[in-house]
């Protein structure tokens, strides 16, 4: 009987010890895409790098979202802890400026990030192949995305207005190729989408001049960025052009404790040359996370932790516009 009892009484301490272990151990969800773009690859393979650093002490959770621009507003409530997010439409959310009707005080930064583009498309056999064919046509628009936040304001300050048809990311490319709509955009590198797209039916990439980018900064100042696509990056860029870009860069709750963003930041430097490898990010200049936050003026502060690795591992002197407020 008093065997019987020390086995109990030595099971029970055990699983107080290993809840007690998983009670310390910080949990946290880390909101992307949805699964259907390129990008969430990206996440998933950061928040398994930190968990592979830290086992025993920060557990990431993925969760699928709706985009960037829903990331802010989970973010806000905490119904997500840090997720990726446009740089501009963070600052925007941050400040309560152009579309975003109230400050969001709780976001700060991790990183600089790195720049993506934004491909907009067009069907082949609609004969449009500059931005101004897509006035009064069928275009499929993804709202809630970042990329659909950004089209919408850079067609705005062009003057174009395209039949916007609002609907997924897997029903856009379906609607391209049942020719229900005729154009569309995709943000991320070499995207699975897009790929998916060009195995089904002929398109065009519509290149994007300076000039069309200084209109878009003109009215919507900072949000406004070309990136050079590589010959061959799809069938339907056979030589290098230009496309729309912006900076990706990933934000957290001002409230997540100094030492776990730390150690988020850490793992993720520390096997940033591994992000190369993915196919969205390759053109990227993700390693170089704090040199684009200056580069591409990032405007909201650094969270704490994200400071004290900059400074403490980077040795560099933060500029005062990046310091978390007091």
């Amino acid at each position: 009987m008093k065997r019987g009892m020390l086995v109990m009484l030595t099971a029970a301490l055990i699983l107080c010890m290993c809840g007690a272990a998983d009670a310390a151990k910080m949990k946290l969800k880390w909101g992307s895409t949805s699964v259907g773009s390129g990008l969430y690859a990206n996440t998933v393979t950061m928040a398994g790098i930190v968990n592979r650093a830290y086992p025993g002490e920060i557990d990431l959770t993925v969760v699928e979202t709706g985009g960037f621009i829903e990331n802010l507003a989970r973010i806000e409530k905490k119904f997500i802890h840090l997720g990726p997010a446009s740089a501009a439409a963070a600052f925007a959310s941050y400040q309560g400026i152009i579309d975003f009707k109230k400050p969001n005080p709780t976001l700060r930064s991790l990183w600089g990030g790195y720049v993506t583009p934004i491909h907009i498309i067009s069907s082949k056999k609609s004969g449009i192949n500059t931005l101004e064919g897509f006035n009064g046509v069928p275009f499929a628009m993804n709202p809630g995305t970042t990329s659909g936040r950004i089209i919408e304001l850079f067609f705005d300050a062009l003057g174009i207005k395209p039949d916007y048809k609002l609907m997924g990311i897997s029903a856009s490319v379906d609607a391209m190729k049942s020719g229900s709509v005729k154009g569309w955009f995709k943000a991320g590198f070499k995207d699975a989408a897009i790929l998916d797209l060009e195995s089904a039916m002929e398109i065009n990439i519509i290149p994007v001049n300076k000039n069309y980018i200084d209109k878009m900064n003109a009215k919507y100042p900072a949000h406004g960025l070309l990136m050079p696509i590589p010959a061959g990056l799809f069938k339907a860029t056979p030589k290098e052009q230009i496309s729309y870009a912006y900076v990706v860069s990933d934000f957290v709750h001002k409230d997540i404790p100094t030492d776990v963003v730390f150690k988020i930041i850490k793992a993720v430097y520390d096997h940033r040359k591994e992000l190369n490898a993915l196919a969205t990010l390759k053109e990227g200049r993700f390693e170089e996370m704090y040199k684009m936050a200056l580069d591409f003026d990032l405007r909201v502060p650094f969270h704490p932790g994200a400071l004290k690795f900059y400074e403490e591992t980077l040795k560099v002197k933060v500029p005062a516009k990046l310091l978390p407020p007091k």
